[in-house]
């Protein structure tokens, strides 16, 4: 199970290839300059060219092993599978007496990577334990427990960050809201909470089509077919272009 999806990719192909063209002529003519070969490998890596953004993010921390650059260096690795390198460039990040959040983080994943479930969940905890509203920590924590069958832990923490999706913080950003929640539907309490609290989400944000699209998702996970079929039209009635609503209601109706 896992209640949130990786971040969704919303670059134009031909703006990226623009930009690594660019990068690459900047670089040709000042080679050392890890500023821009670091805006390479960013952009590779935004185009899918793992390989390359690898090799452009050694070469940045080469020339500057500043934290930043070891950060990206180490989630490009995490991208790769490439999961000792990362656990020794995020141990870097750490050992500079940096105690930032993202590096346990991460560290926790690429020592789930290779399997370490135990060292995994000690840095996950550690980065809770500094940012105690880190839900993708918290998720990542309550996966391992799940797999380690201590599913009444991972129930916990899964509801935690439930809570925390719908904590009134998140919601002076709205796209902070945009998250697939389908994944919570194969445990009944967990659509049960999804449903109360998209209730309440829905009561107090009423204009937000999306809102309404998730409680009619959780509404049909439970089997609740004209409920979920009215949550899908009040989604299409605030959004007309909600497509994915769309669907859902004419295949309810």
């Amino acid at each position: 199970m896992s209640l949130i999806d990786r971040p969704r990719s919303y670059f134009s192909p031909g703006l990226l290839e623009e930009s690594i063209e660019e990068n690459r002529k900047k670089l040709a003519a000042d080679s050392g300059n890890h500023l821009v070969r670091h805006g390479l490998a960013n952009s590779l890596l935004k185009a899918g060219r793992v390989d390359e953004a690898l090799a452009e993010y050694k070469l940045c921390v080469e020339q500057d092993p500043s934290p930043e650059y070891l950060m990206n260096y180490g989630k490009c690795l995490l991208n790769a599978g490439r999961y000792e390198d990362a656990v020794a460039t995020f141990q870097r990040v750490i050992q500079a007496n940096l105690r930032w959040p993202d590096a346990y983080f991460h560290l926790g994943r690429a020592y789930r990577g290779l399997g370490d479930a135990v060292k995994s969940a000690e840095m996950l905890r550690e980065a809770i334990s500094l940012h105690p509203k880190y839900r993708e920590a918290i998720n990542e924590l309550a996966q391992i427990l799940e797999e380690q069958g201590h599913h009444e832990e991972a129930l916990v923490e899964y509801k935690k960050v439930i809570a925390l999706f719908f904590g009134e913080y998140q919601f002076e950003d709205t796209d902070a809201y945009d998250y697939e929640l389908s994944v919570l539907f194969d445990s009944p309490e967990l659509v049960e909470e999804s449903i109360r609290q998209l209730r309440q989400f829905v009561q107090k944000y009423p204009g937000y089509a999306d809102g309404h699209y998730k409680l009619g998702q959780a509404l049909e996970a439970k089997g609740l077919a004209n409920e979920a079929m009215l949550a899908f039209r009040r989604a299409l009635e605030i959004n007309p272009r909600y497509e994915s609503a769309r669907r859902r209601f004419w295949k309810r109706s």
